[in-house]
């Protein structure tokens, strides 16, 4: 069981810390807001709510992530005080570094929709990049699968796929990677996909969704087996890019980033991934 620090009460925070709360793999959950008042009501609810949902994870709200002690993870969620709206905005240089001593040798985990700008910031702070994730791709590919569900008229979990780039605004369906029974989407509807990510692009994900995303990618990093699932991670070399902070397949496990996953890109993908990440480079600079 780990420890967890979630870092913003709003929305996300508060339905990350019931979820994780009700999954059983925390010990304890500190929920962290500049509004304290905010932190240990939600807290004391989620507290209170434990004997009727059969969870007795140990739940309490601050005002500032000092004093905390040791963390298995930080999540940052939807803390008021950091105003990165989109991929392109760095966040501030003080807020990393007191995210980068909350951390210590734990996982920082950024749950927010536009995360790639504070993974990457992160990273240049100085923790590794091992230890430093954004979970959001994962809610953008849940995105695309219901929607590919509805226009296949199949149930979304028989659909497979992967994301990268820089979602929710700019993400990559690779040309052949979604698959439905085996088979490739764009072999059973050629315009499904370009429907879809359309659409896709034009909606950041909720808090639920966020959460749901979150939730999944701790409980992989904390599994003893490897699983792989799109995050975003910062490039030290894959792809043939260094310090750029994009979405791609992680395998994660072991309480870390194990690697990442270099799917084979045709020409257009190639063109628009590679342009991402230059992008994602140039802006950490």
């Amino acid at each position: 069981m780990i420890s967890v620090a979630i870092l913003g009460a709003g929305e996300l925070g508060a339905t990350l810390a019931r979820r994780l709360a009700e999954s059983g793999r925390c010990r304890s959950l500190v929920l962290v807001d500049a509004d304290e008042g905010r932190a240990k009501g939600k807290a004391l609810d989620l507290l209170q709510s434990g004997p009727v949902e059969g969870y007795d994870t140990r739940l309490v709200g601050a005002f500032s992530l000092d004093g905390l002690g040791a963390l298995d993870a930080l999540v940052v969620a939807d803390p008021p005080d950091l105003p990165v709206a989109a991929p392109d905005v760095a966040p501030p240089e003080s807020f990393v570094k007191s995210l980068a001593r909350a951390t210590g040798p734990g996982v920082l985990l950024v749950a927010s929709a536009h995360g790639a700008a504070l993974v990457g910031a992160a990273v240049r702070a100085g923790l590794a990049r091992a230890r430093v994730l954004g979970s959001s791709p994962l809610a953008t590919a849940g995105a695309l699968r219901a929607g590919l569900g509805e226009e296949l008229q199949v149930a979304a979990r028989q659909i497979e796929l992967t994301v990268l780039g820089l979602p929710p605004d700019r993400p990559i369906l690779p040309r052949g990677s979604a698959t439905v029974g085996g088979l490739p989407v764009e072999r059973l509807s050629p315009l499904a996909e370009r429907r879809v990510l359309e659409a896709v692009r034009r909606r950041v994900p909720g808090p639920v969704a966020l959460a749901v995303a979150a939730e999944r990618v701790l409980a992989a990093v904390f599994a003893r087996a490897t699983s792989v699932l799109p995050s975003f991670a910062v490039l030290e070399g894959e792809y043939g890019h260094r310090h750029a902070a994009v979405a791609v397949p992680c395998r994660l496990g072991r309480g870390r980033l194990q690697g990442i996953v270099e799917v084979a890109l045709d020409g257009v993908d190639r063109t628009a991934f590679d342009n991402l990440a230059e992008h994602a480079a140039l802006a950490a600079r």
